[in-house]
């Protein structure tokens, strides 16, 4: 069992975490060593806290309009507008980059519904997700899609400063819903959407935004993609 299947308010990934939390706040509030064991059992109680709100896994339900594009992830728009990408029409490509804080809900979801054309896991450094490059740099899974349009979709999950795993179980041939959920970065990261030029943009940089709820981007009328 995994996030994406569950309906747990909590993923259970958060569980090698927060078992041990558990038990530390236990025992610190049962044994009798005065202070110390109490501000112990607090500590581990806040982190425990801390753990199940990050892994919240939300389950999110919003209408579907031809051609939306919804955010991939909770958190503050970073970047928004146009880049060069030789895999876009024109050698260009739209990037809505969303910054993740540690408080922000750590799951992750497909912005349209497609097939996976390929989904590549890419080792790297970890530096701040709050920087441009990191995209290029971090550890990251990117994963190509193509919409029953014809578009290509590019979704990036980039490991951050904290961050350590991707939990991602996407693989090429997958097919995705609009709004299911792809993945599970832990503890502050990043996720970069990549659309073709001339879609529509209707956000901008520093807004807060929702996964799987708030509208980022229309997709242009249909044209063929590759992968």
């Amino acid at each position: 069992m995994n996030y994406r299947a569950s309906k747990s308010p909590v993923a259970p990934e958060a569980f090698p975490f927060a078992m041990p939390l558990a038990a530390i706040a236990v025992i610190g509030f049962a044994i009798d060593f005065g202070l110390f064991s109490d501000l112990i059992g607090v500590i581990a109680m806040m982190a425990l806290v801390f753990v199940l709100a990050f892994f919240r896994n939300p389950q999110r339900y919003f209408k579907r309009l031809p051609g939306a594009v919804y955010s991939g992830a909770d958190g503050r728009v970073d970047a928004a507008g146009l880049m060069a990408h030789e895999g876009f029409p024109g050698g260009q490509c739209l990037r809505i980059a969303v910054f993740m804080s540690v408080f922000d809900c750590h799951i992750n979801w497909a912005p349209v519904a497609g097939k996976v054309i390929s989904a590549t896991h890419i080792p790297g450094c970890f530096m701040n997700a709050m920087h441009d490059k990191c995209a290029e740099e971090n550890e990251r899974k990117i994963i190509i899609m193509e919409t029953p349009e014809g578009h290509r979709v590019e979704v990036k999950l980039i490991a951050g400063l904290v961050a350590r795993r991707i939990v991602s179980p996407i693989e090429a041939g997958d097919e995705l819903q609009q709004g299911e959920k792809i993945g599970l970065i832990r503890f502050g990261s990043r996720v970069e959407i990549l659309l073709p030029a001339d879609s529509a943009l209707h956000v901008r940089p520093d807004m807060m935004i929702k996964g799987s709820e708030t509208l980022i981007a229309t997709l242009p009328s249909a044209t063929g993609v590759t992968a």
